[in-house]
């Protein structure tokens, strides 16, 4: 698996709206798309800055998504119980909060299109509380240099999340030297390296189902989450609340 599409955002959208087939015989297929400046490389700085400032002034927690869930901040570090053992600091964004209406609306493209895989109408979800089943959100993560890491896991498969829709909020050379994103199609298969394919801005499309990580950054320094420095990664996703379902299904680890 080493096949990269590198596309621009009309190309993108012109898969999505009017070549969907074919959308899918790549996505199947394992192939990797690389959507080149999706997004301004200025404006994700800003916000993943703004994010890495309110992780210096607030308290990590964690919440889980029930009515009344906050926007929140969590430090990852081998959580035993957790369904992908990680070590990152990752910020939950919420579509059902009017402050984050603008955030929404700027990964709205995003947003409308998994609407559109779905068969739903554009704007589906966006204000959906968890109790409704389905909510949007924005996972910002950051994977500081010493050795942030997630560990290969497949995501599930569900109508509202038919790809997975990576946006590059750093770029590897510069905020890190080693590590970051890897896919493969089987375990048998050689880890493909996606950052040194893709850009900050850029926005990297995966299958769901393919199995995917993130090698440690940087592993030989120090552990710094206090430093804004390390591998940055943006998820506008659509996902099951936490009330139970029946195809509430979490991702998976490898073993």
């Amino acid at each position: 698996m080493s096949r990269f599409h590198y596309l621009s955002r009309e190309q993108f959208f012109d898969l999505v709206y009017q070549h969907e087939s074919e959308l899918f015989q790549l996505i199947d297929a394992f192939d990797i798309l690389i959507v080149r400046q999706m997004y301004d490389a200025g404006e994700l700085r800003e916000l993943r800055d703004r994010a890495f400032e309110w992780g210096l002034a607030t308290e990590p927690s964690w919440h889980p998504c029930l009515d009344g869930c906050p926007d929140y901040h969590r430090l990852h570090d081998n959580y035993p119980q957790a369904h992908v053992k990680s070590r990152m600091h990752a910020f939950y964004r919420h579509g059902f909060y009017e402050g984050n209406a603008a955030l929404m609306r700027y990964f709205g493209e995003i947003f409308d299109v998994k609407c559109r895989l779905a068969g739903a109408l554009p704007g589906s979800f966006i204000r959906n509380k968890p109790s409704d089943d389905q909510i949007a959100r924005v996972n910002i993560h950051h994977y500081p240099c010493g050795g942030g890491y997630q560990a290969e896991h497949i995501d599930p498969v569900s109508p509202f999340a038919r790809i997975q829709t990576l946006v590059m909020a750093s770029q590897i050379g510069v905020d890190y030297s080693t590590g970051g994103l890897y896919a493969r199609a089987t375990a048998q298969s050689a880890r493909c390296y996606i950052d040194e394919h893709a850009m900050l801005g850029d926005m990297v499309v995966l299958s769901p189902g393919v199995q995917h990580g993130v090698d440690a950054v940087d592993p030989g320094d120090r552990y710094a989450w206090r430093e804004n420095r390390g591998r940055w990664m943006i998820l506008p996703i659509i996902i099951n609340s936490d009330y139970p379902r029946s195809d509430n299904v979490k991702p998976r680890e490898v073993a």
